[in-house]
């Protein structure tokens, strides 16, 4: 039986934080208060609670952020597509994404516009992060809720970001252009743990 290899999109494959950070300060009089590195996008922001975030990320501008954002580094959708291709036949691409509402679809546009292919697509939150860890054997993310919530059973390699330094993993990666095999994924690194 071959594996279930799951990829997030956000801070993996798109750089949700700078397109965020561009949108914010396009309608806004003062613009964030510095730069956006972490998840917690309140604290760089003027709204008065997270209802009001919410309503400007997920209500007012969904297609402006997710939608035409860009690839967190140049072809790495292009190399996940080629990682797709090559990999066994019995082996299966997930990539997931915690968006909810109109953000779904234009993540689905972003993913289309660069051309990713994958053997399917998912959407999960705070809830359902859990089924998540259900149908996957490893799972390479920048995602705190799935960082934390995996089981023992399972893979994680991180792909690092300034907020999960501290958590721990199988595998750290600075981007996953690094990977060049999933059926080999460990190789050519020095340290991990399976």
């Amino acid at each position: 039986m071959g594996m279930i290899v799951t990829v997030t999109i956000n801070n993996v494959l798109r750089d949700i934080f700078s397109r965020f950070e561009e949108v914010y300060n396009k309608y806004h009089e003062v613009g964030v208060t510095s730069k956006v590195e972490t998840p917690d996008l309140l604290e760089y922001t003027h709204f008065e609670d997270a209802d009001a975030l919410y309503d400007f990320i997920y209500s007012e501008s969904p297609m402006e952020i997710f939608g035409q954002a860009k690839e967190i580094e140049l072809n790495i959708i292009s190399h996940l597509t080629k990682l797709y291709k090559e990999m066994p036949k019995d082996f299966r691409l997930r990539i997931v994404g915690d968006d909810i509402g109109r953000a779904k679809s234009s993540t689905l546009w972003f993913l289309a516009k660069y051309a990713c292919s994958c053997d399917e697509i998912a959407f999960y939150n705070s809830l359902t992060v859990g089924d998540i860890w259900d149908k996957t054997d490893i799972v390479i993310t920048a995602d705190l809720d799935l960082i934390k919530s995996k089981p023992k059973n399972k893979e994680l390699i991180i792909v690092d970001r300034v907020y999960n330094k501290d958590l721990l993993s199988n595998l750290r990666i600075k981007s996953i252009k690094q990977i060049k095999s999933f059926d080999k994924i460990y190789e050519g690194f020095d340290e991990f743990t399976v």
